[in-house]
């Protein structure tokens, strides 16, 4: 009984604490639905997330350290199958990469730049609900492969699964 009430008073910190955090940064989730209207906010120093990826990808480590090296922090969800994660934040074959991090109630799909994530964070773009970097593009961070640097976008992935170019970067 006292275990069963420590945990029940655990889960309301962790909600009231979650709380305190859409406060402060001035998110509000609305799952695949995106935003009504773009708004801009202060993104904070650091920003927390939550990555999806599967035990056997070196890239998806170097990514997180890149990410981490620019002010994020995360819950490392590593797990044998990602299809269902992908499947429920709208991320289809043609947009998938091999991992999927979820920021605010965004999706981030793939080898994003962190300054991209955070430019996106800092004023969403109406009705987006997050970017993706399709594929795994060298060059890209944690793709780095020497000096080479792959042609590539990162899309803006509408709410109705339609796709905008949010950023591009240039080949060698």
């Amino acid at each position: 009984m006292v275990k069963k009430s420590w945990l029940i008073i655990g889960a309301i910190g962790c909600l009231i604490g979650l709380g305190g955090i859409g406060a402060f940064t001035g998110f509000q989730l609305r799952g695949s639905q995106g935003r009504s209207v773009a708004q801009e906010i202060e993104v904070p120093p650091t920003i927390a997330a939550e990555v999806y990826r599967t035990p056997t990808c070196g890239c998806c480590g170097a990514w997180i350290d890149h990410a981490t090296a620019n002010g994020f922090t995360f819950v490392d969800q590593i797990q044998p199958d990602i299809t269902a994660i992908k499947e429920q934040f709208g991320i289809t074959p043609e947009l998938a990469s091999c991992h999927t991090t979820i920021v605010a109630g965004y999706v981030f799909e793939g080898h994003i730049p962190a300054a991209d994530i955070r430019r996106f964070l800092a004023q969403p773009p109406a009705g987006v609900v997050g970017l993706t970097v399709p594929g795994m593009p060298i060059g890209s961070p944690g793709m780095e492969v020497g000096d080479r640097q792959q042609a590539y976008e990162v899309l803006a992935i509408h709410g109705d699964g339609s796709t905008s170019i949010f950023q591009e970067y240039p080949g060698d």
